[in-house]
Formats: structure tokens, sequence, C-alpha cells
């Protein structure tokens, strides 16, 4: 059975949460946060007049255009990453643990200064915001060290 990293970040779109081991081996939540760019339908986010969108025909509208899909989907990666810097330049881990689904994992480390990535350890490409603190321990007693980024 493997240590746990000092910090653990687990986060998908829209939620994160960060835990840090106990004494006795379970983990004890430090700090949530919610991202709405990440759950909110781009309707929710953008309108073009009173909450009223035009659309011809079936499909998507005319405001969902491919680009600004795009960069709100950076500006939430980005919104995560920040947070996740602010938790470890206040907890200062020796190292840290981290896991998020696949499709965004890497586009979340890639906004992440290298000198937090080099501490990162353990890297779980999994959802494990809605788990329990006893199988988030669990998964991140079992992972393998994370190859360097």
């Amino acid at each position: 059975m493997n240590k746990l990293p000092s910090l653990i970040i687990v986060t998908n779109r829209g939620h994160l949460v960060a835990y840090r081991p106990t004494e006795t081996g379970s983990l004890q939540r430090i700090d949530t946060a919610a991202f709405s760019e990440g759950t909110d339908k781009i309707s929710e986010i953008v309108t073009d007049q009173a909450g009223a969108f035009p659309m011809t025909g079936p499909g998507t509208g005319s405001y969902e255009s491919l680009p600004l899909v795009e960069e709100l989907e950076v500006r939430c990666f980005r919104r995560i990453a920040e947070k996740i810097a602010d938790i470890i330049k206040r907890e200062k881990p020796s190292y840290w643990g981290f896991a998020t689904p696949s499709e965004i994992n890497r586009a979340i480390l890639d906004h992440l200064a290298p000198q937090y990535r080099e501490k990162l350890s353990r890297n779980l490409k999994l959802d494990l915001t809605n788990a329990t603190h006893e199988d988030v321990a669990a998964r991140f007693e079992k992972a393998v060290p994370a190859p360097a980024l």
C-alpha cells in the first residue's frame, strides 16, 4: 500500500474538492469549489436579448459558435487551474495527487505553473468528485506514481 500524497485534489468540469490526509489515514475535506462555466448551458451564459435566442430549424442556435464554446471551455480549465494553484500555495504540500476525467486531465494540468506540476506524484484520470472519502483514499493508495509532465 502506498502512502497518500500530502494533498489530494479531485475535480471535473463543474466541481473541485481538496483533501488533506489525517494521521489516521482518512481524508479531511479542506476546500471545495463550483465552476458554473463547466456545468451551465451556453444559453445560460450568453444571451442576445432578454434571454431569447434565435432558432432557425433543428439543431443548435446560431449563438453556439465553435470558437465561443472552445473559449468558454478554456476559461473553465483556467479557473480550475487557478483554484488548484491557490490551494497548493496555501497548503504547501511536499507532493500532491490529482484526479479528473481523462478528457480534461491534460488541459487543466497545462494551465498549471511548472513548479506545481513538478510536485504532482499521482495523476488519476478518473472523476472522483462524488466519491466517498474512503474511495478517494483507496484509489490514491493503489495508484502508481505519475510520470513527469
